[in-house]
């Protein structure tokens, strides 16, 4: 949750629309303020920390289109 309140908060402070796809900012700050919150409980080094933002924001970005072309999503992104 807080990463998508930062998320937003930053489209807000850059003019754009909350709703629209911002390459990055919509991925980064969901998969990054939850992967530092847990590095203590389950050991994450600062690699394995980039890992799962990389994994995650490729596996959003994939799913989102297929979720579209499912008919599950109104939007691709």
């Amino acid at each position: 949750m807080a990463g998508d309140c930062m998320a937003s908060f930053l489209k807000r402070r850059l003019g754009l629309a909350v709703s629209n796809m911002a390459l990055g900012l919509d991925q980064v700050p969901e998969s990054l303020f939850p992967a530092i919150s847990m590095r203590a409980y389950v050991q994450l080094t600062a690699i394995d920390i980039l890992i799962v933002v990389l994994l995650f924001s490729v596996g959003e970005l994939a799913l989102s289109r297929v979720f579209f072309r499912l008919g599950l999503r109104d939007r691709p992104h």
